[in-house]
Parts: structure tokens; sequence; C-alpha cells
């Protein structure tokens, strides 16, 4: 049984990971590659950690497994928005305007 759910778990975020990859080649602007690179690889590599929990259920790999994964979901979000911080603030614009642009003032060099 074991077998099965670490085949489906390494399956899954092996697919995720790829779904990341394509979608970083296909996607417009600068944003959305950064909105994909960031989601859908937290998630895949989730998934691809807790096949090895599983695969190996000891104390040790758990606690190891939860600080990966902790570190994936308080890192890779932060890491997304302080770049899509940086690169507004380089001046690189969205393909789409923005339909709420609270930030508008960041670019306005008079301030």
């Amino acid at each position: 049984m074991s077998t099965i759910v670490i085949s489906i778990l390494l399956l899954g975020g092996s697919f995720f990971c790829l779904l990341s990859a394509v979608g970083f080649l296909r996607m417009r602007d600068t944003y959305a590659r950064m909105h994909v690179a960031t989601k859908s690889v937290a998630f895949g590599g989730a998934m691809l950690v807790l096949s090895h929990v599983v695969a190996r259920p000891d104390a040790v790999t758990l606690l190891f497994g939860a600080l990966i994964i902790g570190f994936f979901y308080m890192t890779l979000p932060l890491a997304g928005h302080v770049l899509g911080r940086t690169i507004y603030r380089r001046g690189i614009l969205p393909a789409k305007p923005f339909v709420v642009n609270e930030a508008g003032s960041m670019l306005d060099p008079h301030q």
C-alpha cells in the first residue's frame, strides 16, 4: 500500500514541477512567470518531500520533511513578493495593466 502512495506522490510532485517549468516558458510577462515559479514549485516540492517521508517513516525523516516543507511555504511566497516588488520598482510593467495599482506612486520619480 505504501508503494502506491509513494508512487502517487512522486508522480504528482514531478507533474507539478514539470507544469511549473512549462508554465514558466509559456507565460507572457515576468509577473506571471514569477507566480508560476513560486506556487507550483512549492506544491510539487512538498509532494516530493512527502513521498520520501512515507518511504522512510522514522522520526528524523519526519522532522526534516516538516522543516523542508515549512521552509518552502515560508520562503517561496516571500521571495516572490520581494522579486515582484523589485521588478515593479525597476519600471518593468506587466503585459496587461493592473486592475488596481496601489503602488503606482513607487514609479513616480518626483516623490
